[in-house]
């Protein structure tokens, strides 16, 4: 695969934007640092410093290069190769979060509570940029939705992204507007999450690939050659 440098404008200046951060905001820290916040967003537990300003630096940098290169290593690469580029806005897009986050734990370090508005925002706009291209995911084993039912049919894997995407995008909204509203994370995530996950990757993929199995569409829709 051709080195693109436009491509990698976004997820380099990411990158450079969180060491720097570190680097620049690392020094005038205390020596214990909030690393978790209850649902109102007040500090409940602390860490050493040093480790605060490894972890999300190290995270960023680590989704970067085994988000970056792993797809090469997808038995299917040949099939998503045209589509990798639509791959690594996933990566950006979680790579910017991360980047969010890290800014407003620095920003709680100095109020003492972290923005908990803010938060459900940032992530109802993650939920709605990754609905958004859903749809446009190739079938492959590490991005999008990936069960017993998405990886033995293209259809049923098409049809789930689709459904998928429209999902995520309205659970993004819901969180986003929610959050706005006032409405604590702490009950707002799991009460919205956890349909999310179980309806678009468990009930909906298995309740088409049955239908499709009984009207006979599924047959063949995997290919060996897939994998050639």
């Amino acid at each position: 695969m051709t080195w693109n440098v436009k491509r990698e404008l976004v997820p380099l200046g990411i990158l450079t934007a969180v060491i720097a951060l570190a680097f620049a905001y690392g020094p005038g820290l205390p020596e214990q640092v909030p690393s978790h916040f209850d649902g109102n967003g007040y500090p409940d537990d602390t860490m050493p410093r040093t480790i605060f300003l490894l972890v999300i630096p190290g995270m960023v940098v680590g989704l970067y290069v085994l988000l970056t290169f792993i797809p090469f290593i997808d038995p299917l690469w040949k099939k998503i190769q045209p589509r990798y580029h639509v791959l690594l806005l996933f990566r950006d897009f979680t790579m910017g979060f991360l980047l969010m986050m890290f800014i407003m734990n620095l920003i709680a370090v100095h109020d003492g509570r972290l923005s908990t508005t803010a938060m459900g925002i940032g992530l109802g706009i993650l939920f709605m940029l990754i609905g958004n291209y859903l749809p446009k995911t190739p079938r492959n084993w590490f991005f999008g939705i990936r069960s017993p039912w998405t990886m033995s049919s293209d259809e049923v894997w098409r049809r789930s992204h689709i459904f998928g995407g429209w999902w995520f995008v309205g659970a993004g909204l819901l969180i986003a507007v929610l959050s706005v509203a006032g409405v604590s994370t702490q009950y707002l995530l799991p009460a919205i999450l956890v349909p999310t996950v179980i309806v678009t990757a468990f009930v909906y993929p298995y309740l088409l690939f049955r239908r499709l199995q009984r009207s006979g569409h599924t047959e063949g829709s995997a290919h060996a050659d897939d994998v050639k």
